[in-house]
């Protein structure tokens, strides 16, 4: 009953390594990012683990290649081996190591160490007596009167307190991977992924004192091999969980600006758009800013300069820069905090610029000014890389009451300029 209860986790827990760790990897093949591919691996390796871990699969494994306990030294090697891949990542977002000098440094002097004690353990393993039956939950106490065996056990538990106290220590400190100093949002993700790894100390030193009592035939303290397996699949779960937050919050962060964005595509092209899938949602988050940078592109002629003096104007009204009253109208509500002015401004001139088109039917104006306003010229200067976050600004001002103000102060000048244009197109008495 206990094996049959624990294949079904094993499995389940492998289901979703395999599936998270898939997604990881296509993901990193349109990336140049590297802890994006280690943190792709070291899932699928934690897959192995728990696939080979589960008793069911362990038996069948065993008697498959006609060795029973071989399942056991690839679940070791490949808990090392992820030991190894969180090694790889601490050194890697350590601030000291990032140069690519560094990070070679570091990589050729660890590569060693993992590679010597994978071999010895391979070496131990096949050097002992195992022809025994399968213990797939009680292996390291059942052979640890073997001497090979019990080399080999020792041998991979001081690997792993090596390579678990060498990450950690790369997380602590002022200038440790949790100090990440450009990216404050991922310190408790890592702190998460330092405890986890830290975790492995019990899984160790459970392990370590029942197989040295196991040794010289006193099995009474075999469970504290099985807690110690219990505190390994925490730690696992827990590194897990800290390396998916943020790619959780990522995709959070990509749906929450597309449904914050698509008003704004709306409000540009004045037609309806259907939401994107929940699982592409980078790709069509990508999709509509580049839809509507385009549409921004196409309106750029119809953006005059008057936006700014009637957003100045509105602000002066509402109290949010210095000078009286226009007088007049009643004030709109004051805003709650700090008015970004550019992502404003940007806000009333595209609709702005969206009604004029409209009133000149789509022909590029003639009598509108072509020249736009500081705030709205500031958009050519805004990055690449900030300019989502900038128009996730901007469709927020949208409906906001300085905004739609500020619109009503432009619409004379509106009428004017179409009406100007229109006359403009108008033939004269000889005109054909």
């Amino acid at each position: 009953m206990t094996e049959a209860a624990l294949t079904v986790v094993n499995l389940l827990i492998a289901a979703v390594c395999v599936s998270v760790g898939t997604a990881k990897a296509m993901a990193a093949r349109n990336t140049p990012d590297t802890a994006l591919k280690i943190t792709s691996s070291v899932l699928l390796h934690a897959a192995v683990v728990y696939l080979l871990s589960a008793p069911a699969l362990y038996r069948a494994v065993g008697a498959a290649v006609g060795l029973p306990s071989l399942p056991s030294l690839l679940v070791s090697v490949m808990i090392l081996l992820c030991v190894g891949h969180a090694h790889l990542l601490t050194v890697l977002w350590h601030p000291r190591r990032r140069t690519p000098d560094a990070l070679r440094r570091s990589v050729l002097a660890w590569v060693p160490f993992y590679s010597t004690a994978v071999a010895a353990m391979a070496g131990l393993f096949f050097a002992g007596d195992l022809s025994g039956p399968a213990r797939p939950l009680s292996f390291a106490t059942a052979y640890a009167h073997v001497p090979e065996t019990l080399a080999f056990e020792l041998v991979y538990l001081t690997a792993l307190v090596v390579g678990i106290v060498a990450t950690v220590r790369q997380c602590r400190g002022p200038d440790g991977v949790i100090a990440l100093p450009e990216r404050p949002e991922l310190s408790n993700s890592l702190r998460l992924f330092a405890l986890a790894v830290a975790l492995d100390l019990v899984y160790v030193a459970g392990t370590a004192t029942a197989v040295l009592a196991a040794s010289r035939g006193q099995h009474r303290l075999d469970l504290l091999a099985g807690l110690g397996s219990v505190a390994s699949s925490t730690s696992a779960l827990v590194a897990s969980w800290g390396l998916a937050k943020p790619a959780l919050a990522a995709r959070a962060a990509e749906r929450r600006d597309y449904t914050a964005l698509l008003p704004l595509w709306e409000a540009l092209t004045g037609r309806p758009r259907r939401r994107g899938g929940w699982w592409n949602s980078r790709y069509a988050l990508t999709d509509l800013v580049v839809e509507i940078l385009d549409e921004i592109r196409v309106l750029h002629p119809w953006i005059s300069g008057d936006v700014d003096a009637a957003v100045r104007a509105e602000l002066h009204r509402a109290g949010q820069l210095s000078g009286g009253h226009t007088g007049g109208r009643p004030d709109p509500p004051r805003p709650s905090g700090p008015v970004d002015v550019s992502a404003l401004t940007m806000a009333v001139a595209l609709r702005q610029a969206r009604r004029l088109r409209e009133q000149c039917g789509h022909r590029a104006p003639k009598a509108a000014p072509r020249c736009a306003g500081p705030s709205v010229s500031a958009w050519d200067g805004v990055p690449a890389m900030r300019q989502r976050a900038h128009l996730v600004k901007v469709a927020g001002y949208l409906e906001d009451p300085l905004a739609v103000a500020a619109f009503g102060r432009l619409a004379p000048s509106i009428a004017r300029y179409a009406g100007a244009d229109a006359g403009s197109t108008q033939p004269g008495p000889s005109g054909r």
